[in-house]
């Protein structure tokens, strides 16, 4: 199918320059701000989003690295909602790497996404962040889906179960624990 305004076909899988294109509007970039990020130049830039010139492998790493996506990124086969760096799909958010023992975190925003993140943390029991209150930069907030969480802010301990949520300045110093017998799992939000 053709689209009537630009002539171009509708249902073909969007090229690297497409995807390209989609990403830098996606993240309000002009090619010159791309171009600085990414050290490319402008005219190379525009080519490949034009796609006038197909771009090394080099190149795309450089560009995956600007925007924080997988090399794979430009290559796979998606939808165009997974392509513009909005959306993800079911069983498709990226895993954190996670210290602590027996937590596991799954981002559940696109990656590329500067400042915001949504995760799915499961905890095993008796899993915790660690012995020691922390605090960083930022926003936290959360809400339980199911089991229970023993929270800690400057001191302060908060029993969560189901249906639960939280939000706290995060430079406030804070730690967690899954308690009783079963695991838990929040969504949990930080801001940074």
């Amino acid at each position: 199918m053709q689209d009537k305004r630009s002539g171009q076909d509708t249902t073909a899988e969007p090229s690297i320059g497409d995807k390209l294109r989609m990403l830098r509007k996606g993240h309000a970039l002009s090619l010159k701000e791309l171009s600085s990020r990414a050290q490319i130049s402008i005219g190379a830039l525009s080519q490949i989003e034009r796609g006038i010139s197909s771009p090394s492998i080099r190149t795309l790493n450089k560009l995956a690295t600007s925007f924080a996506v997988p090399l794979s990124y430009f290559f796979a086969e998606s939808d165009d909602a997974e392509a513009d760096g909005i959306v993800v799909r079911q069983n498709r958010g990226t895993d954190l790497a996670v210290s602590a023992q027996g937590i596991a975190k799954r981002l559940l925003t696109p990656q590329a996404l500067d400042g915001l993140q949504l995760m799915l943390v499961s905890m095993e029991p008796a899993s915790s962040s660690g012995p020691e209150a922390y605090g960083h930069p930022g926003l936290d907030a959360g809400y339980v889906l199911s089991g229970a969480l023993r929270l800690e802010v400057e001191g302060r301990i908060y029993l969560l179960t189901e249906g639960d949520s939280f939000g706290f300045v995060s430079t406030r110093p804070h730690r967690f624990e899954c308690v009783g017998e079963r695991g838990a799992e929040i969504i949990w939000i930080n801001t940074q």
